[in-house]
């Protein structure tokens, strides 16, 4: 206390001086939202957003230095970008997340990655919205817990720049930007290498290119648009989790020695707006991705009779997807209202082969040491797979007298899957049909500076490929579904600004391993959960000179109606749902070219397991940042994890029934000091 009020004393003494807050205020433009520029104070949903401001002062290497700021949203890294999510959800892999480049998906839906943030270029980040909760009603399947819609740099402003920086475990980067505006549109080119070697994590370097390049273009007052291409290249070493007794024993070593994901993809976009008067304009996207991700995974490592020798799997999964979005923007004066009519459509095919492999362990060395493939019976899947996604979706915007506005959507989506098994075993092939009508509805409330709304709102989630076809037969799956309640409200005033998000959702269908009387284990839909919480976000202006900023949510996770290995788990806490998770800052704006922060991330303790017996105590760590710009050239000096905190970032214990359960703990980064440069080309 006595060092805050010294704090604000100082503060009291440089007023005027300096340069304007960072954060980013209530009322901000919302991109796509309601796939519309629209204000925040407007739209019925919980949204965040990361501001230009925000992303310069952070200079993040990862995104997830920028999205765990967001209240209501964590973001465990487990080693070379590679991450989980949580949002509304527990931590975990699952596709209950949708990640959007410029309002589109990256990926298919179906085929779900845990890790598709590393396919964006994070040195091309313009700004970042999250919607948390279910929006399947505008953007369709996945997108539960939340949506994340990554805004790409545009050639507006004529800045060019070069930079660099390394830190002291190994990772450097270097970008270089390139921005050519012109009267008619203009061009941005944005390229960047990392590269990590030698960590502090044993077996935890990485390598990723990234290519970005846009161009706008104006044809005439009716006609505009812009093309895109992202390329990304990456590879990094696996290290994987860690057991109870490594973790116990702060042992940063691996017992890895050549697993790898790699990922080599590529995305081409042709955006093109016609305005067809004041009122009314029709925007359509054009997509093609091409991906491929290569893996030999440490999470498939499994033991055999033999100490010395295991199982294991190398696999590919390659898809190329035609994807088409077009929508009509009506406003209707008579009515005060905005209406968007869309359809979408993805032509996706999908490859997946994989083979089984023998891994050799140098037990002296405590290492699995090399692998070779199985002989003669190595192949464990090989398959192709078509999918086909339609979809429908109207958005109706209005008012309703002064100060109040209301929204509804509603989307259509019918999913087809094609399976061609090209083995004489494994799953036949087949085909299967999912349909989902997800409503949404919103009202808002707003008198001068402060507001409120009520939503309610919709989520599904189809089966995913490897949900489906990864038995011996084929099971009968429904999408999961969701249903989400939520109010919420802000206010600002001249020093203080606010927000609170309650909710909460129910989540049904949701699909399982259960063993058969046959003793076969298939996919079930039979699981179901409740999520409830609160998400605020504080931000008090001191001065000029002195910020504070609080984001933090606090949330309850349980199973509900859901058995596990034939043992009834409803009403326990699910496991790896943090009861609170909380980011506060500090910022000074020491002059208009000098600024540093305090960032302190705090998570509490949770179960690890299903049947709640065991806990993680939860960590503390402290980020400090400084910047210095001067004529053309900045400088940055970030301590990250300054007090050198060994804590996990994501920790489960298996449940078994016979009592052999295993522990896995993903080892958080320690200390690193990082510093950087960038300099203004013109």
């Amino acid at each position: 206390m006595i060092f805050l009020g010294l704090i604000l004393s100082f503060s009291n003494l440089v007023l005027g001086q300096q340069k304007d807050s960072i954060s980013q205020t209530l009322d901000p433009v919302i991109v796509s939202g309601n796939k519309l520029n629209q204000l925040r104070s407007e739209a019925p949903i919980a949204i965040s957003i990361l501001s230009p401001k925000i992303i310069e002062a952070t200079k993040a290497s990862r995104i997830d230095f920028l999205l765990n700021k967001v209240s209501g949203v964590y973001m465990p890294t487990i080693g070379g970008e590679q991450h989980m999510m949580s949002i509304r959800q527990p931590i975990s892999l699952k596709g209950l997340y949708l990640y959007l480049e410029d309002g589109l998906p990256i990926r298919t839906s179906g085929l779900f990655s845990s890790n598709a943030l590393i396919e964006i270029n994070t040195s091309n980040i313009h700004s970042i919205e999250v919607i948390k909760g279910p929006a399947s009603a505008l953007y369709g399947a996945e997108a539960i817990g939340g949506v994340i819609n990554v805004l790409s740099e545009k050639p507006t402003i004529k800045k060019s720049s070069i930079s660099s920086f390394i830190n002291s475990t190994g990772l450097k980067k270097i970008e270089f930007k390139y921005v050519l505006p012109t009267p008619k549109g203009g061009w941005n080119i944005n390229a960047s290498w990392t590269d990590q070697k030698n960590g502090v994590l044993d077996f935890s370097d990485f390598n990723k290119k990234a290519l970005s390049i846009r161009k706008d273009f104006i044809f005439n007052s009716k006609w505009s648009g812009y093309q895109t291409l992202q390329y990304i290249n990456f590879y990094t070493q696996m290290t994987g989790s860690v057991d109870s007794i490594n973790f116990a024993n702060k042992d940063f070593s691996s017992l890895q020695s050549f697993t790898y994901r790699k990922i080599d993809l590529i995305r081409w976009r042709q955006n093109l707006e016609y305005t067809l008067g004041k009122q009314s304009k029709i925007v359509a996207n054009i997509m093609y991705r091409g991906n491929t991700m290569g893996q030999n995974p440490a999470y498939l490592i499994g033991s055999t009779n033999n100490p010395t020798k295991f199982r294991g799997q190398i696999n590919s999964n390659r898809f190329d997807a035609l994807v088409l979005d077009i929508q009509t923007q009506q406003t209707i004066q008579k009515l005060n209202a905005k209406i968007i009519l869309g359809a979408y459509g993805d032509i996706t095919k999908q490859k997946l082969q994989a083979s089984f492999i023998d891994i050799y362990k140098d037990l002296s060395l405590n290492k699995f040491t090399s692998y070779s493939l199985k002989n003669p019976d190595s192949i464990i899947t090989n398959y192709a797979t078509n999918i086909y996604n339609k979809a429908m979706y109207l958005n109706w915007i209005g008012k309703i007298g002064s100060g109040f506005n209301y929204n509804a959507s509603l989307r259509y989506d019918h999913f087809e899957y094609q399976y061609n098994n090209a083995l004489k075993f494994g799953t036949p092939s087949s085909n299967n049909v999912f349909t989902n009508w997800s409503p949404k509805i919103g009202f808002t409330y707003n008198k001068q500076n402060i507001g409120g709304y009520l939503n309610y709102s919709h989520g599904f989630v189809p089966p995913q490929i490897t949900e489906i076809y990864n038995a011996i037969r084929v099971p009968f799956l429904l999408p999961q579904s969701f249903v989400n309640y939520e109010i919420g409200g802000w206010m600002k005033f001249k020093k203080i600004q606010a927000e609170i998000s309650v909710y909460q959702v129910n989540g049904t269908n949701e699909i399982i391993s259960v063993r058969q009387p046959d003793g076969v284990n298939l996919n079930q839909n039979t699981g179901a959960t409740k999520h409830y919480g609160v998400e605020y976000r504080i931000v008090y202006s001191m001065n000029s000179f002195l910020e504070l900023t609080i984001n933090a949510t606090n949330a309850i996770h349980e199973y509900q109606k859901t058995i596990l290995k034939g043992v009834d788990i409803s009403g326990k806490r699910m496991n790896a749902a943090p009861a609170f998770w909380g980011n506060t800052q500090l910022q000074f704006n020491w002059s208009n070219h000098l600024n540093s922060s305090i960032e302190w991330q705090h998570q509490s303790s949770y179960f690890m397991d299903e049947i709640n017996e065991t806990k993680y105590p939860g960590f503390n760590v402290l980020n400090f940042r400084t910047n210095y710009t001067i004529n053309k050239h900045g400088f940055w000096l970030h301590v990250l994890n300054a007090s050198n905190v060994f804590y996990s970032t994501m920790a489960t214990r298996n449940f078994s029934v016979k009592g052999n359960a295993a522990y896995s703990y993903y080892i958080g980064e320690p200390r690193s000091i990082v510093i950087g440069w960038k300099y203004d080309l013109f």
